[in-house]
């Protein structure tokens, strides 16, 4: 499993699009390499971006695993492949740059596919304080 962004020009599919955008299934990375966050944009439905950053084990402990209708949605064979990001949402709080730990999002590395995976377990936060905003 890497935790770095990958920096590339290739579209990812995502088969059930994300929370919200059903219908949005190509989507680009778009990162430049600097840093550990970056936006991925639909390509089907502009409207529809998000910033993402890698699963941080150190602060959030081990990433999730995926379930089999999960990893067959994904086409993934073996965990290594799966990189675990997290969505950020710098606009709901004045003081902090959100985290949602509750619809984390696993990408087949090799494949490019994506699935943005709710999660059962009622104690993960949508609105985790992820880091301060910046400027305050």
């Amino acid at each position: 499993m890497s935790d770095t962004l990958p920096n590339t020009k290739e579209a990812f599919y995502f088969p059930q699009g994300m929370v919200g955008f059903g219908d949005a299934h190509e989507f680009g990375l778009i990162y430049e390499g600097v840093g550990n966050i970056a936006c991925l944009q639909s390509i089907d439905q502009p409207e529809a971006a998000f910033l993402l950053t890698p699963w941080n084990q150190s602060r959030l402990g081990a990433q999730p695993k995926l379930n089999r209708e999960q990893a067959q949605c994904i086409e993934v064979q073996d965990e290594q492949d799966v990189m675990w990001l997290i969505v950020l949402n710098p606009f709901a709080d004045k003081k902090w740059v959100t985290a949602n730990l509750k619809a984390p999002i696993a990408i087949n590395t090799e494949k490019r596919i994506g699935l943005q995976c709710i999660r059962p377990e009622p104690e993960l936060e949508l609105r985790f304080q992820w880091m301060a905003q910046p400027g305050s």
